[in-house]
């Protein structure tokens, strides 16, 4: 994405607030409108009511420049509260859009990445992104009006000085472009070493047994130091390049300011000028020169936001699911079968090759092979997370890929090795924001050997994160539970059983002869027990089937 796209994206995004907008852009005028008043009737004051020595003028004018300061203070009130509104909306929009789309992705967008990484990197560019709401991104909308207002002031109180101020802006716009091209390139930087970092944090604390087992802190405790301070050293030089940028630009005011007490001063005591002119005219320069930064900083601000605004739309422009949401063909329970399927993940080493197999309604079918054989991949395909790269998977004689995602999918009930528990309670973790009356629940923990723990902690009981807090064979339970809660007409159990104790395989078994009884079910695994009660029996080997019985 160039450059121009991202800026264009970027007045696509806030330009859905465009009333808003338009009320803060009224206040923003109004505003600079009243302050414009302020240094003519501080000339006044200073000239008219104290060197004059009027004293009943000099109140009025107080009172008057009070006045104004009040409206304006009402008025940026009111336009903040709507900036910040429109802040926090924007915010909202890009987060809500990225978390639908990061749900609705593809299973290979996560095979290299850790959740970590994925979460920094959405989270450091909506903050970024958002600032294009900052009260500096509005301001500059009303610069040219106020710098329009400075320089009719000036010319009204001397020409002569007014060039000296106009002299001063090319030499201010070269200075705040090299800052904004400097801050760019740091910015890039910034952003890449987060996301490294950010990509290691996440794989060091998935690791986290191996490195308390194979006692690698300090190892790791060193990679730590250096990949965070890369990211705080990028952060340092961000930070000080704006201190740099807004030092700078002090100065530049200050030499500016020097030079018209200096000529002013001349001015005065030549009678050519007032002394409150002399001070207004400072002010008015201000009003010239302040908008040249606030302008040229949209460039300082936008190196800022580019980078993280082409990044996320990268993002959310990846392949989602083909969820087929209008597709006419509804899936029926019917018979399973694969025809001539061939996989890869990486286009190079296929994992499936060539693999044909009928899987007749309410069958019972078992797969079985050595790690790596394709078992697991098939299982994949079937549940719609991998699409194959030859050949086709029906339900019922309908392709698969021609039916509503959604729908397809609620086929299916899966029970896995790596089942995930949210960080919620046993009852929600079964149900799954459905509502079930407590006695069913209950019931079908019964039948698969969660009764006894249920009444011991309750179904309001917290797994904790992945369910860190209940064994590994309870969380395959509620795994159970959650497949016989769902009553679906496939069930798949795909390597269930390899933590399972021996009471638990025959409690899987008496269900195959009860609640599955009618149901299809899809098996990998190598318990003999599981195996003797199975229909079919599918061998595989480096992707290819190479035994059935």
């Amino acid at each position: 994405m160039s450059n121009k796209e991202a800026v264009r994206r970027l007045i696509v995004l806030i330009s859905n607030y465009k009333k808003t907008i338009a009320v803060i852009m009224i206040c923003l005028v109004v505003s600079t409108g009243l302050n414009l008043c302020v240094p003519l009737l501080s000339s006044r004051i200073m000239d008219d009511g104290f060197i004059g020595g009027n004293k009943t003028l000099l109140i009025q004018l107080v009172l008057c420049s009070f006045a104004v300061y009040m409206i304006c203070s009402a008025i940026n009130l009111l336009k903040e509260k709507m900036r910040i509104d429109i802040s926090a909306k924007i915010q909202y929009l890009l987060s809500e859009r990225s978390f639908s789309h990061l749900m609705k992705m593809n299973v290979s967008f996560f095979r290299n990445k850790n959740y970590a990484e994925i979460f920094d990197n959405i989270n450091v560019d909506i903050s970024n992104m958002t600032s294009i709401a900052d009260e500096s991104v509005f301001f500059v909308f009303t610069q040219a009006f106020s710098m329009t207002g400075g320089i009719v002031g000036l010319f009204i109180l001397d020409y002569r000085m007014t060039i000296l101020v106009l002299l001063f802006i090319p030499i201010k716009c070269v200075i705040m472009k090299y800052f904004a091209k400097k801050r760019k390139q740091l910015i890039d930087s910034f952003i890449y070493e987060n996301q490294k970092y950010a990509g290691w944090f996440g794989d060091t604390v998935g690791g986290i047994r191996e490195v308390k087992l194979f006692g690698i802190f300090d190892d790791k405790h060193k990679e730590f130091s250096d990949k965070q301070m890369r990211v705080i050293n990028s952060q340092k030089k961000v930070n000080m390049l704006s201190q740099w940028n807004s030092t700078t630009d002090t100065i530049l005011v200050r030499i500016l300011t020097t030079l018209i007490y200096v000529v002013g001063a001349n001015m005065v005591f030549n009678m050519q000028l007032s002394v409150g002119n002399v001070f207004a005219f400072i002010t008015y320069s201000a009003y010239v020169t302040g908008p040249i930064s606030a302008i040229l900083n949209i460039g300082y601000l936008l190196s800022g936001i580019i980078p993280s605004t082409k990044r996320y739309y990268e993002f959310m422009e990846l392949a989602e699911e083909n969820d087929n949401a209008d597709a006419v063909i509804f899936p029926q329970c019917g018979d399973v079968e694969l025809k001539n399927i061939s996989f890869s993940y990486d286009k190079k080493k296929m994992v499936l090759k060539d693999v044909s197999l009928l899987i007749p309604k309410g069958s019972k079918v078992a797969f079985i092979g050595k790690n790596g054989s394709g078992k697991s991949t098939i299982i994949d395909l079937l549940l719609r997370m991998y699409e194959p790269t030859e050949g086709s998977l029906l339900l019922s004689g309908n392709n698969i890929w021609d039916m509503p995602l959604g729908k397809y999918r609620n086929m299916f009930s899966v029970v896995s090795q790596e089942i995930y528990l949210f960080n919620d309670t046993i009852r929600n973790n079964i149900c799954l924001y459905r509502q079930v009356e407590d006695k069913k629940i209950f019931d079908i923990c019964e039948s698969c050997g969660l009764g006894d723990f249920i009444t011991k902690v309750s179904l309001d009981y917290c797994v904790g994160q992945n369910g860190t807090k209940i064994s590994g064979g309870q969380k395959q339970k509620i795994a159970l539970a959650r497949a016989l809660l769902h009553d679906r007409p496939i069930v798949i159990f795909d390597e269930a059983t390899s933590s399972t104790d021996e009471y638990s395989e025959q409690q899987i078994n008496s269900l195959l002869h009860t609640k599955f009884i009618d149901k299809t079910v899809i098996v990998v695994t190598h318990r003999t027990n599981i195996l003797n009660e199975m229909d079919q029996i599918v061998e595989l080997e480096d992707g290819r089937i190479v035994k059935k019985r």
